[in-house]
């Protein structure tokens, strides 16, 4: 098998039916054996009714579904571990992402072929947002620029689903998120595990349906708030160091000038004591932080050597990982992960 599209779904009977048909058409152009991947999370209404029914009818369609409710990161994962495909594409079903955005990450995979992962990214130059609400979309870029300053600026679209992976590559990650914070632990540890990362630009468009006759705007499942909040925390609990250390260069700064201003001050004789004082505190809270900062890294390196021991261990059970580069190593020359010549545009 040469291509695994997975895409998720949960309560989508209005449209499933239309969406999937329309994708099946757009999977035929691709040169290579193919298979399209629904994963039914936990729906309540008659949506994996209709796909088994288009199922029964079309080889290519498998429907993997179960009874409750777990997140898209839990059925992203259940997609992937039963794809087949060399190259596995996750993306949404409704083809929000445009109609050909399968066949341009396949060719972008075929294009570099020792990268483990291209992202669609409406943040490069080329991308954008289509028919999607204003408020959506200055969270989306805001929530993406503060997920890059404190977590890893490889990639300029951090949390979408729109995505292709080598098979052994992405089944080989230790992962373990049921939400949405699941795009974001595959940036984090691929990254932090060597692998190849690249970006396309892409046109996120929010697309209008026909529902019994009446044009519907396409809405949202998720709840934008608890999202904000969430990939926050992921971003800002991730990779800590790069803000503490930033926190502890910025305290020992100012402690420096004050202390400087407090000693020109002392030397005309005007009361400097208070100024004193606060830079001795700004001092010591910035050797603090950097303290921090160094526990805070070799935590950091503990987690990765843990991510490294997981990772063999799902190699040993996932035999199909034979690619010899180790990306281990690669790790090590940040400089090569993640494309550097396309994120310029970022």
């Amino acid at each position: 098998m040469d291509i695994s599209v997975v895409s998720p779904f949960f309560n989508e009977s209005g449209i499933i039916r239309e969406s999937v048909l329309e994708m099946l058409r757009q999977l035929e152009s691709l040169d290579g054996e193919w298979e399209l991947i629904v994963v039914n999370d936990g729906s309540t209404d008659n949506s994996a009714e209709i796909v088994r029914a288009i199922a029964a009818d079309n080889s290519h369609l498998r429907l993997i579904e179960y009874p409750i409710n777990r997140g898209r990161g839990y059925a992203l994962r259940t997609g992937i571990n039963s794809a087949q495909g060399d190259i596995i594409v996750t993306t949404e079903i409704d083809l929000s992402w445009g109609q050909t955005i399968v066949n341009e990450l396949v060719e972008a995979m075929h294009k570099w072929p020792d990268v483990d992962m291209v992202v669609a990214s409406p943040h490069m130059q080329g991308g954008s947002y289509k028919n999607v609400p204003l408020k959506r979309v200055l969270y989306s870029k805001l929530g993406n620029k503060v997920i890059r300053a404190c977590m890893s600026n490889v990639v300029t679209m951090n949390t979408g689903m729109t995505r292709a992976y080598r098979r052994e590559a992405i089944r080989s990650l230790p992962l373990s998120e049921e939400g949405k914070e699941f795009h974001l632990e595959v940036i984090l540890k691929a990254k932090s595990l060597g692998y190849r990362i690249r970006e396309i630009p892409a046109v996120l468009e929010w697309k209008d349906y026909k529902i019994r006759g009446q044009r519907v705007k396409r809405k949202s499942s998720s709840k934008i708030n608890k999202l904000v909040i969430s990939h926050s925390l992921f971003s800002i609990f991730a990779n800590p160091v790069r803000y503490v250390w930033a926190m502890s260069v910025l305290s020992l700064l100012l402690g420096l000038l004050m202390l400087i201003w407090a000693v020109v001050k002392f030397l005309r004789h005007e009361v400097s004591a208070f100024i004193a004082l606060t830079s001795f505190s700004m001092i010591l809270i910035g050797i603090l932080l950097f303290v921090m900062g160094v526990v805070l890294r070799q935590g950091s390196m503990t987690q990765r050597e843990l991510w490294i021991v997981q990772q063999n261990q799902r190699r040993i059970l996932n035999p199909t990982y034979t690619r010899s580069t180790d990306r281990t190593d690669r790790s090590k020359h940040s400089g090569e992960l993640c494309g550097d010549d396309d994120n310029k545009n970022s």
